[in-house]
């Protein structure tokens, strides 16, 4: 078959790296795009994926962010109509499923986000199928306009796709810190989701932990250009602010503690045993539901909270807890991407 993949963000290029490979190791031809996104490309190319980046993002601001995506759609189509696909795959990537639309062509989705209501009401309902982890309810997609049987659920939580294939356990490699390091990675500030939320939340816990927890080694990962820059023009003395893009796992595992405030990075640390804080905003994280009911993620959402769980995460018992506990969990995962293969090859049974 011919596959047209939209990968849109980090998690994505992780996510459905390995995918891509596994169809191509099957005979199939599979065109990947993207659009100007720093982390994307950075990673895209650490990982020697072939992906063509068309267009860009256009931004925070809505009308910005409208402007973009139809051009690049307008840019998109005439590649895409050229390739001739199958069959189109994304998260919800509202350029991938209406140009799939308007070309009959299946779009298949695979998300484990529908509080990304914006992303979803773009995207899913031009979908003909969506795969997602089995913490989702399958209500929590009905607002899309899915039907139960237009779902399938695979028992894992995303990052278990690339956990599973690479080395799991203490970092490899270099001298081990003297004192322990603190690792935050900082919100996606241009998602829709995260409008009408305090924009002074995340300066406000990198202050916390630069005046409580100064002794230690503490690294804040960005996301976009402008957030990079602030960070560094503020809290330069205190952090370390890579300017490059980092191997998350790799950088998590030399970690102590890490403080997400998104959900991927956060699900990722915290499968991988890593002492795991979250300080996302907003709510309706199915995945985070799941990790504090099993004892690997503590959830803050205030300064105080903060203080006392960074405090509790240095314990070295609440360390060994994790440990034990996040690797009896990544055993018993599905790998996904077999289940996604399935499902585009029509070996899909349940």
């Amino acid at each position: 078959m011919r596959l047209w993949v939209d990968l849109l963000t980090p998690k994505q290029i992780l996510f459905f790296g390995p995918l891509i490979t596994e169809m191509q190791v099957k005979g199939h031809d599979v065109f990947a795009t993207s659009r100007s996104y720093r982390e994307v490309e950075q990673l895209a190319k650490m990982r020697r994926l072939e992906v063509e980046f068309v267009g860009a993002r256009g931004g925070k601001e809505p009308l910005d962010q409208l402007g973009a995506s139809l051009e690049r759609m307008r840019a998109l189509l005439p590649r895409v109509a050229e390739f001739r696909p199958d069959a189109a795959l994304s998260v919800a990537s509202a350029d991938c499923a209406r140009i799939a639309f308007g070309l009959r062509t299946r779009h298949i989705a695979v998300n484990d986000s529908p509080h990304s209501i914006i992303a979803g009401k773009l995207a899913l309902p031009l979908s003909n199928h969506l795969l997602c982890p089995w913490v989702v309810p399958y209500s929590a997609w009905y607002k899309f306009g899915l039907r139960r049987q237009e779902i399938t659920r695979y028992k894992a939580l995303d990052p278990a796709v690339w956990l599973k294939r690479e080395k799991v356990g203490a970092a490899t490699g270099g001298k081990p810190p003297s004192k322990p390091t603190i690792l935050v990675r900082l919100e996606e500030a241009y998602a829709p989701y995260m409008l009408g939320t305090d924009e002074s939340w995340p300066s406000k816990v990198l202050e916390r932990l630069a005046s409580r927890f100064g002794d230690c080694r503490l690294i804040a990962l960005c996301r976009y250009d402008d957030q990079l820059q602030k960070v560094k023009r503020r809290f330069g003395r205190s952090f370390e602010v890579p300017d490059k893009v980092v191997d998350g796992a790799e950088e998590i595992r030399r970690s102590d503690v890490f403080m997400g405030m998104g959900g991927t990075m956060t699900t990722e640390a915290a499968l991988l045993g890593v002492p795991t804080i979250s300080a996302y905003q907003g709510s309706g994280l199915y995945t985070e539901r799941y990790l504090l009911s099993k004892k690997l993620l503590l959830k803050t959402r205030s300064l105080e909270t903060l203080t006392r769980y960074v405090e509790k995460a240095l314990t070295p018992e609440y360390r060994e807890h994790c440990a034990v506990t996040s690797r009896k969990l990544l055993d018993s995962m599905e790998d996904p991407v077999q289940r996604v293969v399935e499902y585009l090859t029509g070996q899909h049974t349940s």
